[in-house]
């Protein structure tokens, strides 16, 4: 049993170490450092756990042990003088009285030869008592006196504020762009930015006014891989390995992409001096599904009032006719 209770404290001591050394591993690799205002729960639960450790060890250890005999009493007398400083906090915290001592604490009363001992409430229940008290307290203080803490509301605004943040840079950076997408830009903000994007870096396969050098002409109606924003944008986000333009979508974002499209779209005939001749077939945008549906309607409609008139113009002549 003596080398039970000793494992059992080393346990509890090696546990006790490793989940402070967890805390401040955590502490120093944490990715983004707390607000000021915002309290360090971790505290709070560390000093929990130290203090669920302690009572642990000073209230259930004791019951793995059988009561000690005459002999082990007066060797445990002869060894009180030599405890150790945890032995002593131990005994403090479990508030247990030797077994000798039990007659002094006997009452009076006897229930079918059934006595109770007068003991006092442990320390232990006392520590964790006044603990609960201490730490509501400092709840109180911090989250609505000082106001450091941020309850559950302000967590909650403040998760919103940062999502709507995150979500305005998403919309800046064009993450919401695709080639399904992608609308071409008309402003002059806009083509600006992608002229200074397409100078940067397609001057050298283009030339600098997109008339072509190694790439094709990208101001005369042919396009190798199609033209229009979508097919454009398609193209330059993931490149043509084969003829040796790079996948841009590692190195521009999607509104950048969008900018630099475009811009090239808005170069379409302007027949820069030395431009390459024509490769690929000739591109023209696809009529618009609405405008073609509402032309059919207006055709048929016009269809239908030209043959109410032809037979309006044959009753009116068989008419005529019987007349005469």
């Amino acid at each position: 049993m003596k080398y039970l209770r000793i494992t059992v404290k080393k346990i509890l001591s090696v546990s006790i170490v490793f989940f402070m050394a967890v805390q401040a591993i955590q502490a120093q690799t944490a990715p983004v450092a707390a607000p000021s205002g915002e309290t360090d729960m971790n505290l709070y639960f560390t000093v929990l756990f130290i203090v669920v450790l302690i009572i642990f060890h000073a209230v259930f250890i004791p019951m793995l042990f059988p009561e000690k005999t005459t002999e082990e009493l007066a060797a445990a007398e002869i060894r009180k003088k030599k405890k150790s400083v945890i032995g002593v906090i131990t005994d403090k915290i479990s508030g247990l009285k030797p077994m000798e001592a039990e007659k002094e604490l006997l009452m009076s009363d006897n229930y079918d030869g059934i006595q109770e001992l007068d003991n006092n409430i442990p320390p232990w229940f006392n520590i964790l008592f006044y603990g609960t008290v201490i730490i509501a307290i400092v709840y109180l203080l911090n989250y609505h006196v000082f106001k450091t803490g941020k309850l559950p509301f302000q967590e909650y605004n403040d998760e919103v504020y940062a999502a709507e943040v995150k979500r305005e840079e998403l919309i800046r950076t064009g993450a919401f762009i695709n080639e399904e997408s992608v609308e071409q830009l008309k402003d002059a903000e806009s083509l600006a930015k992608g002229k200074q994007i397409f100078l940067a870096n397609c001057v050298p396969c283009h030339g600098n006014n997109a008339e072509g050098t190694v790439g094709p002409n990208l101001t005369d109606d042919y396009w190798i891989h199609g033209g229009g924003i979508k097919n454009i944008f398609k193209t330059v986000k993931y490149g043509v390995p084969v003829k040796g333009m790079i996948a841009w979508q590692s190195i521009l974002n999607p509104k950048s992409i969008q900018e630099v499209g475009s811009y090239v779209i808005s170069l379409h005939g302007t027949n820069p001096p030395n431009g390459k001749a024509p490769e690929g077939d000739k591109y023209s945008e696809k009529t618009d599904s609405t405008k073609a549906g509402n032309d059919s309607l207006k055709n048929s409609g016009l269809k239908t009032d030209s043959l109410k008139e032809q037979s309006l113009k044959n009753d009116k002549a068989k008419t005529d006719s019987v007349k005469k």
